[in-house]
């Protein structure tokens, strides 16, 4: 190798490192860090209750957390709870159900629910089921459906996002973003679920796909993750000072490309403390973009 190309080539590596390994180049903020399924799944574990969930969310110092939409009256009162705990709520789940037997396509609460998220930064994350994954079948029956949430969404300026959920009908991102097409809503997109993603799609490359389809990409959730590992406890759900998935790089990518959402942290599962293993995940989230 003469010079000039041996120059090049340090040029080039010294230029990967620094991209993955210093997210903060310049003064811009961090993403907005949000926690998402905390105590959920976990064996023989009750999660406590919203404020006392909340207050330890925010002393560890996240900014907002997610959780499954609250349609049992709760919505109001649990909203009051996040905003005197100084948290935004960033993401709720719902569901769509697209089987020829559902009497309804989503419960009958949630347009209203929906509509009391005005003037909050939240993404409604919905999971499709009712058919078998990839169904052609459920296209007509869930386009019909996000069309309708989306307009919803529209009224009050929140946003629908497609959850790349395993096994369900909408598992597959690359689907999903073909489902989101049809759609073609303003206030409708895809999630990246990097759990999910590594137990359908993870033989695949996820940079172009996350590239091209930008604009639509509405909600990002990484966790530290052990990548070809079969189950989610102490394997692809895990903190993120645990796993060899490369999150710095996801990261780096989608700041590179304009993503500026905020980010969640799968808790699914966990079955450490959670106080204990949501403080080693802010500890190394933090130290990716310390200066």
């Amino acid at each position: 190798m003469n010079m000039n190309l041996r120059t090049f080539a340090v040029i080039a590596l010294v230029t990967a490192f620094c991209f993955s390994s210093a997210l903060v180049a310049s003064d811009k903020a961090p993403p907005k860090f949000y926690a998402f399924a905390v105590e959920a799944g976990v064996r023989g574990v009750k999660p406590r209750a919203l404020p006392e969930q909340a207050a330890m969310l925010r002393n560890i110092g996240f900014d907002g957390m997610g959780d499954l939409f609250w349609l049992d009256g709760q919505l109001e009162p649990n909203l009051h709870t996040l905003d005197a705990a100084g948290l935004q709520l960033y993401l709720l789940q719902a569901g769509i159900d697209i089987s020829p037997k559902a009497a309804a396509p989503y419960d009958k609460r949630l347009p209203n629910a929906i509509r009391k998220l005005k003037g909050r930064s939240v993404t409604v994350v919905v999971t499709i089921h009712g058919l078998q994954p990839g169904d052609p079948a459920g296209v007509e029956p869930a386009v019909r459906a996000l069309r309708e949430l989306g307009d919803v969404a529209a009224e009050t300026g929140v946003r629908v996002s497609v959850y790349n959920h395993v096994n369900s009908w909408a598992e597959s991102v690359p689907f999903i973003v073909e489902v989101v097409r049809k759609v073609s809503h303003p206030q409708v997109g895809f999630n990246f679920n990097l759990y999910h993603w590594l137990k359908v799609d993870g033989d695949k490359d996820y940079r172009p796909l996350l590239r091209d389809n930008v604009a639509k990409l509405f909600s990002v959730i990484i966790c530290g993750s052990q990548v070809g590992a079969s189950t989610w406890v102490n394997g692809i759900i895990q903190p993120l000072d645990k796993g060899d998935f490369d999150n710095r790089k996801l990261l780096a990518m989608l700041d590179e490309m304009g993503y500026h959402g905020p980010i969640g942290l799968m808790c699914y599962a966990i079955p450490d403390d959670p106080r204990e293993h949501l403080t080693r995940s802010m500890n190394v989230w933090r130290s990716w973009f310390a200066k």
